[in-house]
């Protein structure tokens, strides 16, 4: 009996451990923070770098494939590889990882997403391609958020990229993608009224960055509960309104029915990025 009850008490031991590992995945930039804390020449040439992230209490075990872009496929022409473990240490929404003598900061916008931090513990930008944030293999239903972004008087014209999955935007915005469809981009450049500095248009996407080709929508900034604020879009090629959470001025995260954090995979993230002006063939 005595042995029945001590393996009782070990599967539940072994399934709330196991429970206690998050893992995050997500693929990223080759920004200089990130390089120093891998540990990876500042020179090589690198298009973007593949986590996977596993943290426990206290510890995290960390695997990341780098390289340049495969042209076609998700993957690598010249894959190269690193992996070690390291100290975990948390303070308030942020979470610090620690290996030999480097470390790298990110901040939980909830617990399905986590965004890297410069040594300034701003959040870094990505680009068109890739952005900082690491999505949770395993996400909870949750509506809450751990950021509060600071109202600022918007900048005109303000222009974001980025790349996200397609399906869950495609049915969220009543786009009917086929099921093939794996990834959209998003080129967007937002105006505000001269004289008031109110939201006033915004365009998007285009063939070549060209604004004649570009469609044209309305947009608002709604202040939400705990100060929270959202650039809400409309456009007649959706059937639903758009709703971009601001992580910074220069972050903004896609959020979905009931203020849900959308997030992403391994590939990409639900995150635009900020691009200091529009591209020159406008």
């Amino acid at each position: 009996m005595k042995s029945f009850f001590f393996l009782l008490f070990s599967v539940f031991t072994y399934f709330g451990t196991a429970a206690a590992v998050l893992t995050y995945v997500g693929s990223t930039p080759a920004h200089p923070v990130v390089r120093d804390f891998l540990q990876i020449s500042l020179t090589d040439s690198i298009d973007f770098i593949r986590w996977k992230l596993e943290i426990d209490a206290g510890s995290f075990k960390l695997q990341c494939q780098y390289g340049l872009a495969q042209p076609g496929t998700p993957g690598f022409s010249n894959e190269q590889s690193v992996a070690f473990d390291g100290q975990l240490t948390r303070s308030n929404n942020f979470s610090h990882l620690k290996h030999n003598g480097k470390k790298i900061s990110m901040v939980e916008v909830n617990p399905n997403v986590l965004h890297f931090l410069d040594h300034a513990d701003q959040m870094l930008i990505g680009n068109g391609g890739y952005s900082y944030a690491l999505n949770s293999i395993h996400p909870v239903q949750m509506g809450g958020f751990n950021i509060r972004a600071v109202g600022t008087r918007v900048e005109s014209p303000l222009v974001f990229e980025g790349r996200t999955p397609c399906q869950e935007l495609s049915a969220l915005l009543g786009l009917e993608k086929s099921a093939a469809c794996n990834k959209m981009k998003w080129y967007f450049i937002f105006y505000t009224d001269s004289v008031t500095g109110h939201p006033s248009y915004f365009l998007m996407n285009g063939i070549g960055h060209r604004k004649e080709t570009m469609a044209r929508g309305n947009w608002q900034i709604v202040t939400g509960q705990n100060g929270r604020i959202v650039y809400q879009l409309s456009s007649d090629k959706w059937t639903h309104a758009l709703n971009l959470l601001k992580g910074d001025d220069n972050i903004l995260f896609f959020i979905g029915a009931n203020e849900q954090l959308l997030v992403g995979n391994e590939d990409f993230s639900y995150t635009l990025n900020r691009r200091k002006e529009a591209y020159p063939r406008q």
